[in-house]
């Protein structure tokens, strides 16, 4: 757990969507079932399906592309200080 409440952002939005999107669709019925659907709900999200936020690129097209530029060359995002949210231009095409 983080310190506030956007440390854990991230972590709770991923989960939304594979609860909502993956996992309410499916129906498991037990916990096995559950565990193979997790893992194959992120396999999905990381490896086909295409992000907005990231030009429309799966996570894995995404991640050679972002450690290619230098840290003054990489595109901007949202990122927050733990005292106020600061905004920043969204992450456009690579």
């Amino acid at each position: 757990m983080g310190l506030t409440a956007q440390d854990n952002a991230y972590a709770e939005r991923i989960n939304r969507t594979i609860n909502e999107e993956y996992l309410n669709y499916w129906k498991p019925q037990h916990f096995q079932q559950i565990q193979r659907y997790v893992k194959k709900a992120v396999d999905n999200y990381n490896n086909k399906r295409a992000h907005k936020s990231l030009g429309y690129l799966t996570p894995i097209q995404f991640e050679p592309k972002w450690t290619m530029y230098g840290l003054k060359q990489r595109p901007l995002m949202t990122i927050f200080d733990n005292e106020i949210n600061v905004y920043n231009e969204e992450i456009t095409k690579l």
